[in-house]
């Protein structure tokens, strides 16, 4: 909701490659700078880099003499944010957000029995890249036997050890990894990309965090003074239109793509990059504008992974109230799935199919439902469900399933009211 305000629906994210310098008979005699802004597309996978190393071969660039930089300084270091509990940080839906990233920071282990017993099993590694190394101990156990594998980070630098005994015939065991640094992570899949195409790098795959170190944002500078802000520049990306990038994590759940959202409204609010800026221009969006008290709620980082952040049931249904009836408020509920219908199967086969949009929300022993519903009598109302310390997640659903049946039968007469604002 605070990015459509702050930056509007048609905000599009930047990715744009430079050669910081001059390219004599095929040589560029400089380095190669991949600038990020916190693009949540460009990280999804690998197919976005493709494009980019394809312009460095139109460019006519045969060979890098310098390094392949990965530049994350639009939004700065910080990588993760406040308030993370430290056992996330491996975990694939905690992978850290950068302005720059590839393959959305980690790399997927995937591993596979032999046809006998005794035999190594296959490990693969997607997507292929230089950044980790993977040393397996995995072996075939015999057929209808436990076998547990397990993974973790080796003592080398780079080095990711996966150990233990898949059983002949068992489907393959699936494990993930984050990558520490993204910038270099996706500077180093650009550099395959230019190996596969003839491209030869002399110098160092590498990043830079550092706004003061980064030389793309200095000529980013120096291009728009002469009217061109793109002027010498090997490759630009825009990125989807922003409305349709909050449907994507409104749908997917996305914490990579709400952290990158959340830091990239600093950076234009505040022209700081930082999860705190992000943080409190959302916060002034919702005290300010929306008119909900400061008690009510606590914004610590974009995905809610954070353990300080806090919200009330009613600080949410006051959000989903203003934004109904705020300008382009639209788009924001069209973000929201339609519960029951295609790939929503929650609530099919119930009044309420067709008639909820709504978010869900999960942790550890907490549930979560808030969003729209269509009354029987053609009423909108807004809702928000949460339970905290729930010792069931399926009962916690099955009581805000219920609720929004119930709110879907609905007949009342509905007072006349001036504005379409859903009731609470």
């Amino acid at each position: 909701a605070a990015a459509l305000r702050y930056l509007g629906p048609g905000y599009r994210f930047l990715t744009v490659l430079y050669a910081d310098g001059p390219v004599r008979s095929g040589v560029l005699h400089g380095n190669l700078v991949l600038y990020g802004t916190g693009d949540p597309t460009f990280g999804l996978d690998t197919a976005a880099l493709a494009p980019f190393a394809d312009s460095v071969v139109r460019a006519g660039i045969r060979r890098v003499r310098g390094d392949v930089i990965g530049d994350a300084s639009f939004l700065g270091a910080e990588l993760r944010g406040p308030g993370w509990d430290p056992d996330d940080f491996d975990r694939p839906w905690a992978a850290p957000a950068a302005a720059l990233g590839a393959a959305e920071n980690r790399i997927r282990i995937r591993v596979t029995p032999a046809a006998r017993a005794g035999q190594p099993a296959t490990v693969e590694v997607e997507p292929a890249n230089d950044y980790y190394h993977v040393s397996s101990a995995v072996i075939t156990a015999r057929r209808g036997s436990l076998g547990a594998i397990s993974l973790r980070r080796g003592r080398a630098r780079g080095v990711v050890e996966v150990f233990g005994a898949i059983a002949v015939g068992s489907s393959p065991w699936n494990g993930w990894v984050v990558v520490d640094e993204p910038a270099v992570y996706a500077a180093g899949m650009l550099r395959r990309l230019l190996a596969a195409r003839g491209v030869e790098v002399s110098g160092a795959t590498r990043s830079v965090s550092d706004a003061a170190e980064a030389r793309a944002q200095q000529m980013l500078r120096r291009s728009s003074f002469r009217g061109d802000p793109f002027r010498g520049a090997i490759a630009v990306r825009r990125s989807e239109p922003l409305e349709q990038i909050v449907t994507m994590i409104n749908h997917r759940s996305h914490n990579l793509s709400a952290e990158l959202v959340l830091r990239s409204i600093g950076r234009m609010v505040s022209s700081s990059g930082t999860f705190a800026s992000g943080a409190r221009a959302v916060a002034r969006f919702l005290v300010d504008s929306v008119g909900i008290h400061p008690d009510q709620v606590l914004v610590s980082d974009g995905s809610g992974l954070s353990l300080l952040d806090q919200a009330t049931p009613r600080s949410l249904v006051q959000l989903l109230a203003w934004m109904h009836g705020a300008r382009g408020g639209e788009t924001f509920v069209r973000s929201l799935p339609l519960m029951g219908e295609g790939p929503r199967r929650r609530l099919a086969h119930t009044e309420a199919a067709g008639r909820v949009r709504a978010k869900t929300g999960t942790l550890d022993r907490v549930s979560a439902l808030a969003g729209y519903v269509t009354a029987a009598n053609g009423e909108e109302l807004a809702f928000a469900v949460i339970a905290n310390d729930t010792p069931s997640i399926a009962h916690a659903r099955r009581t805000q399933d219920s609720l929004a049946v119930m709110l879907a039968r609905l007949s009342r007469e509905v007072p006349r009211r001036g504005r379409a604002t859903p009731r609470r």
